[in-house]
């Protein structure tokens, strides 16, 4: 009974070591080590300004009796002799080809919204969720007071609204409202007078109803000439721009693809240089073009640089303004962001950090994409044998790190560019573990000659590096 006690106690106390044991080894290494999380960084030079587009346009007159009411809309590409605008007598006129429009654009509406094919298949929920997200695409312009394309938002709006009605059985369908508005257009129809004259394209090109006087002063061959005070003043006077337009000039065409952007940034850091590719991002719409940055002088200004771009990417958005908010983006980086105190080079030469994976030390290469001053972004990947999202960098203790994960790995710490770094087969470490290395083998004086622990010494050593040959160490 006695003997069954001792060894229930015995191996009581034995577990209580070994945790003590375990717990002081683990609390020795985690305590000596700070980490940081490698997360997903983005990286990129960004500067906003007020940009004055150049373009090649040729400004379209006519003379002519009475008003104008143009067919299509600002920005559509037009062909050489296409119907760019039609001359009516009176505004009245115009009015009532508007009404007539609007009306035939509710029909069809209302036609697509009782299709057989889409009224069988239409979720209720599903056109409630789109109805949500419509309206608020429709509040959110009307916010920022952009205007440029609310109607075709507002008919979405009103065709998903009235699907929703006939699939929750509210309506049985639209035939007697189409009918009235059929009527409508014919009492219309009867008012409606002809138009007096049309008046076409003579190029090809992107068509704009207004002039600003501009056409001739901001194009591509005059580009160089541009100063800071010129882009200033049609900044300044974007609001008036076209107030003195002559009767005759009915609109202009905009020739080409190819365009330029100007404007004045601050550049006193030298972070943008002529030959540059950047992204450009505007406040009238959500696309991004690529550009290329064709010069930037400084000015009498040392914060003011007077920037140009080019660009040939074209839309019918980029032809409808003359001045614009532009946003311009260089070193557009994602990757995973890698502290630079923790850079170090292993014996190959490979650029890597040592990251903390559970009870283990592991050197781990980075892919660089882009480098500061501070870290660097090593490419996003999924081999464990580069730095991958959520890995634990070490930052301090990385030369303790690097000999308890190889002393045969670690050579140096990162260099200035202008300094050569020379590679060894040793550790470089502030704890100096070869020292270390050498009061754990060094065989007592009493039962060795000097020369049988000085060999002794050398084989342990040797057998240390083979153990640790994987970058990694096991707490047992």
């Amino acid at each position: 009974m006695e003997n069954g006690i001792m060894k229930v106690l015995f191996v009581l106390l034995a577990g209580l070591i070994l945790c003590s044991v375990f717990n002081s080894v683990y609390t020795s290494v985690t305590e000596e080590y700070k980490t940081q999380t490698a997360v997903i960084y983005s990286s990129a030079d960004k500067v906003s300004f007020r940009g004055v587009y150049i373009r090649d346009e040729s400004v379209i007159r006519k003379s002519y009796t009475g008003v104008l009411s143009y067919p299509i809309s600002d920005g559509s590409k037009v062909a050489n002799g296409s119907v760019v605008a039609y001359v009516y007598g009176s505004e009245n006129d115009i009015e009532i080809n508007r009404k007539i429009q609007e009306l035939s654009d509710e029909i069809d509406l209302l036609k697509a919204a009782q299709n057989p094919g889409t009224v069988l298949t239409a979720d209720p929920s599903f056109i409630s969720s789109l109805i949500s997200q419509r309206y608020q695409a429709v509040a959110t312009r009307l916010a920022k007071k952009d205007i440029s394309d609310i109607k075709s938002q507002r008919d979405d709006l009103l065709t998903l609204m009235s699907i929703y009605q006939i699939s929750v059985k509210q309506e049985d369908g639209y035939d007697d409202r189409i009918a009235e508005l059929n009527g409508q257009i014919d009492e219309l129809v009867k008012m409606r007078k002809s138009s007096k004259s049309e008046i076409v394209s003579p190029d090809s090109g992107y068509f704009v109803s207004t002039t600003d006087g501009y056409e001739s002063v901001l194009t591509m061959e005059k580009s160089g000439e541009l100063t800071a005070e010129t882009i200033k003043d049609v900044i300044a006077n974007e609001s008036s721009a076209g107030a003195n337009r002559n009767k005759n000039e009915i609109g202009k065409l905009v020739r080409g693809y190819n365009w330029k952007i100007a404007g004045i940034i601050d550049n006193s850091d030298s972070v943008y240089n002529p030959g540059d590719t950047v992204k450009l991002s505007f406040a009238s719409t959500p696309d991004t073009v690529t550009a290329t940055i064709e010069s930037l002088e400084p000015t009498e200004d040392p914060t003011e640089w007077t920037l140009i771009l080019r660009c040939d990417e074209m839309t019918f958005d980029l032809v409808r303004k003359r001045v614009e908010r532009v946003e311009m983006t260089l070193n557009d980086f994602e990757g995973i962001k890698v502290p630079r105190e923790a850079l170090r080079f292993n014996k190959n030469n490979e650029k890597g950090c040592y990251v903390l994976w559970g009870q283990r030390v592991l050197f781990k290469k980075v892919d660089p994409i882009f480098e500061s001053e501070d870290y660097l972004l090593s490419r996003l990947t999924s081999n464990e044998e580069y730095v991958c999202v959520y890995d634990d960098i070490i930052i301090e203790g990385v030369d303790t790190a690097a000999y308890m994960a190889n002393s045969d790995e670690i050579v140096t710490k990162e260099e200035p560019e202008e300094e050569i770094p020379v590679y060894t087969d040793e550790v470089i470490s502030e704890t100096e573990p070869s020292e270390t290395v050498s009061e754990e083998t060094e065989p007592s004086a009493e039962s060795v000659s000097e020369e049988t622990s000085s060999s002794e010494e050398t084989a342990a050593e040797q057998s240390l590096s083979e153990n640790n040959s994987e970058g990694e160490i096991h707490f047992e």
